[in-house]
């Protein structure tokens, strides 16, 4: 079964590259080898890529110096306070004129509604007796809320 050029098709992309770096199974590896000896583009390809891994092979690292660690931390040691100020300057460059213009957009809010507040809304038709009355039931309730939490709560009455 002769495999689709993996230059043209995506769905065979990565088998270039897997066999490149040795990760196929042998008879894929055995197909696509037959297709690179008769594809230029991927003959091409594959040879780039046997160069960058033939260099990462030779590449040896430079050895680190031996205080190394010392100026390493003392760089991030400095970094944080820089970086401090300017996250705070930027903080408050930006939440400053939002808060500003947060505070007028209120202001303007309050001072066009059409009840005051502390006005009692008519349209609700609750008298001060049942709002009171609501008022000691939620109380009620947030006091055994309390009582529970701490552990002292009375068994909550059945129905």
């Amino acid at each position: 079964m002769p495999i689709r050029c993996p230059i043209q098709s995506p769905e065979n992309a990565e088998l270039l590259l897997a066999w490149c770096a040795r990760k196929l199974d042998p008879e894929t590896s055995a197909l696509l080898e037959r297709h690179i000896e008769h594809c230029p583009e991927c003959r091409a390809f594959a040879d780039q890529q046997r160069a960058v891994w033939e260099a990462l092979d030779a590449w040896e690292a430079a050895p680190v110096s031996e205080d190394f660690d010392v100026r390493l931390f003392q760089r991030i040691g400095h970094e944080p306070q820089a970086k401090r100020r300017g996250v705070v300057s930027s903080w408050l460059r930006f939440r400053v004129p939002v808060a500003a213009a947060s505070l007028l957009l209120a202001a303007v809010l309050l001072l066009r509604s059409p009840h005051p507040l502390g006005a009692p809304d008519e349209r609700v038709g609750i008298s001060e007796v049942e709002n009171a009355e609501m008022a000691l039931e939620d109380i009620e309730m947030l006091r055994t809320l309390g009582l529970m939490a701490r552990g002292d709560a009375p068994a909550p009455p059945r129905m």
